[in-house]
């Protein structure tokens, strides 16, 4: 058997060679599509980088980023997970009706705490505005029945109401939970791959909002899918593989004949100078990423004009999850304002009152916002 032994040792040896020259012959990989991320690269060797153990880490990070055969066997783990009867990778349970939810974690009190103080003194700042908020459940909170059994997570629903109850009156909070749970069996709400809610749960949410927000304009909407090949974050995030990609629906206005002429926007965003005629951004239907229609994803600040004779402004402080719900709120407004305080760093207040905002909306996804520490940074008042 000593024969045997040389055998198997010698041919280990010569797949650890094949991978290491495969590694360094082959061009790098910046971006993976599949788990829309930018991937690590060769870390720089120097005598700082080497003496306090960074360089190491960077090569642990490039090997694993750049293994050659990395998509295959993240798939083959998930299938063997799967397989095992282990159905949670990476923070990411795979469900009955065959889709992907994101665990909730508990929040950090502390940050908590911090966050729901800088809303409310921002808007005790500003007291001739109104000031809405709205936390959406993710999928987890609305299915929690096609969990894998005993699957731990936090309740998103207790965090939801307990955010609500502490923010009081200085907030009028726009709650969807039920507007969401009535049509859970009869519109797909959350896409089977991806965090997001669809656009078909914002257009419902947005139903809600119009109430609380006095929004009246007669425009009505009309929906398309735009994309039938949709394999989201989570699917990216976990490895794991659904038996069917998700589609992404857009709304479109359908002005009244009266309004036909007044009916033009334009978004503006100030980071790239770029202006355009329309919220969607059709050339990322192409991409990896086609989600990013909405908007060309995420951006500091832009701000949409349009051209109705509407007196009312709006700031709207957001994550991704109100990308897909904007569009219906322009045929009300005259400015919407809109910030991701994750990438923005000037000045909130200025802007609120240089710009003369009268309502102002915080829209975020319960979970993005139980692990946020970016919202309470922009809110604080740094005079």
């Amino acid at each position: 058997m000593r024969w045997y032994h040389r055998y198997v040792g010698f041919s280990f040896i010569l797949i650890i060679l094949a991978f290491t020259v495969i590694l360094l012959v082959r061009p790098d990989r910046a971006y993976s599509g599949k788990e829309k991320r930018s991937l690590s690269g060769k870390p720089a060797l120097t005598l700082s980088t080497l003496s306090d153990g960074s360089f190491m880490d960077g090569i642990e990070a490039y090997a694993a980023d750049q293994f050659p055969g990395r998509n295959a066997l993240m798939t083959m783990k998930t299938s063997l997970l799967l397989f095992t009867g282990d159905r949670e990778s990476q923070g990411v349970y795979y469900c009955g009706d065959d889709r992907l939810m994101e665990r909730f974690y508990p929040a950090d009190p502390e940050n908590k705490e911090e966050t729901i103080q800088e809303m409310a003194d921002f808007s005790a700042r500003h007291e001739n505005t109104d000031f809405y908020f709205m936390l959406v459940p993710s999928a987890i909170a609305v299915y929690p029945e096609l969990l894998p059994k005993n699957a731990p997570t936090a309740s998103e629903d207790a965090y939801i109401d307990d955010f609500y109850s502490r923010l009081g009156s200085s907030y009028n909070c726009i709650d969807v939970r039920e507007a969401l749970n009535s049509h859970k069996d009869d519109t797909l709400l959350y896409y089977r791959t991806d965090h997001h809610w669809t656009t078909d749960a914002a257009y419902l949410a947005f139903g809600v909002l119009q109430q609380q927000m006095n929004l009246s304009s007669p425009v009505t909407f009309r929906s398309g899918i735009v994309c039938n090949e949709f394999f989201g974050s989570l699917s990216a995030k976990s490895g794991y593989l659904t038996k069917k990609a998700d589609a992404i629906r857009v709304y479109l206005p359908e002005y009244p004949e009266e309004l036909m002429d007044n009916s033009y926007y334009t978004v503006t965003y100030p980071e790239n100078m770029k202006r355009s005629g329309s919220c969607y951004e059709t050339d990322a239907l192409l991409t990896d990423d086609p989600y990013q229609v909405f908007f060309g994803s995420n951006h500091p600040i832009f701000t949409i004009d349009t051209s109705l004779e509407s007196d009312r402004k709006l700031l709207v402080v957001k994550d991704s999850y109100a990308n897909c719900l904007i569009p219906f709120l322009i045929p009300d407004y005259k400015r919407i304002t809109v910030v991701d305080p994750r990438y923005y760093y000037d000045d909130i207040d200025a802007l609120v009152i240089s710009e003369g905002y009268d309502e102002v909306l915080f829209l975020y996804n319960a979970n993005t916002l139980s692990a946020d520490t970016s919202l309470k940074t922009v809110l604080k008042n740094n005079q």
